[in-house]
Formats: structure tokens, sequence, C-alpha cells
């Protein structure tokens, strides 16, 4: 595997683990702002499981990129609908309840949960640029031109075979 096959690999489970954080991080700021119970975090699986498809997607795409070069795509506009969705958050005010609340502290040093947005944000960015310098491979065949590799075939003959 090339390195931007690596890239574009990790990019993906970065992807998953991106998931599984962000709802994490969610389901903690709904508990603390309303006291809300365990029951919101299955909600919240079902409501953002869809963004589990660029993380799939991209392991697709890396593993088999001939086969997979079309989603491509798809794969560029989910990541810029997810940073879409980041930048509403900021946009909207929504993003100033996240500021005061610590989600991590190791020693003196405390994490913010605006901080740890931030970090999937620029991982994120990251992630889109490997998907906009993703080009299909050159492996991919080309139709042949007519006639060529059946000198022996007449017309009616081909016809005869479909």
């Amino acid at each position: 595997m090339n390195a931007r096959r690596v890239l574009l690999f990790a990019g993906s489970l970065w992807e998953i683990v991106r998931f599984f954080l962000l709802i994490s991080l969610l389901a903690f700021l709904l508990h603390a702002a309303g006291g809300t119970g365990r029951w919101v975090f299955p909600w919240l699986l079902l409501c953002g499981s869809g963004n589990l498809l660029v993380g799939a997607g991209g392991i697709m795409l890396s593993l088999f990129p001939d086969k997979n070069g079309g989603l491509v795509g798809l794969l560029r506009l989910g990541k810029i609908l997810a940073l879409f969705s980041y930048a509403l958050l900021l946009i909207s005010g929504a993003m100033r309840m996240a500021i005061g609340l610590q989600v991590l502290a190791i020693g003196g040093l405390a994490v913010t949960l605006a901080a740890v947005l931030f970090a999937v944000f620029v991982l994120d960015l990251l992630f889109l640029a490997v998907l906009l310098a993703w080009r299909p491979g050159e492996a991919r065949r080309e139709l042949p031109a007519a006639g060529a590799g059946l000198a022996e075939y007449t017309e009616t003959e081909a016809k005869d075979f479909h």
C-alpha cells in the first residue's frame, strides 16, 4: 500500500473513532446541561449512525481503489457536510456551552470540550485534504479503440455470440 492509501485508511479509522467520540461528548454535554439519563445515548447512536458511512467508504476506497474510485466524491461531500455542521455550531453560538465544560483533567491540565472539538475539527480538515488530493488510480482500464483486439472476428460473428 502506498502512502496516500495509508493516509486514507488512517483517516477512515479516525472517522469511526470520531463518531463514537462525538456521540460520547454530546451525551456528556446533554447530561451536564439537563441531567438527561442514559437513555439518550442509544438515540444519539440512531440519529448519527449515517456518519459511519464516510469511515466505511474510506476503508473500502483505501483497500480497493480501482473498484471503489467512484466513492471519493461522496466521501468528500460527507466530510464537507461534517465541517459545515461544525461551522454552524460556531456561528449559532451553541459552542458557548462547551467552552467551560471540563472533559478530562491530567494533573494540573484541564481539557475542555471546546478544545476537544477544535482538535476534531483540525483532524477533519486533514482528512478532507487527503480526500481532495485523492485521484483515481491509473490502473483503470479504458475502452479499447474500435476493432482493437477483435481482428479475427467480423461484426456478424460478434453479434452471434451476444
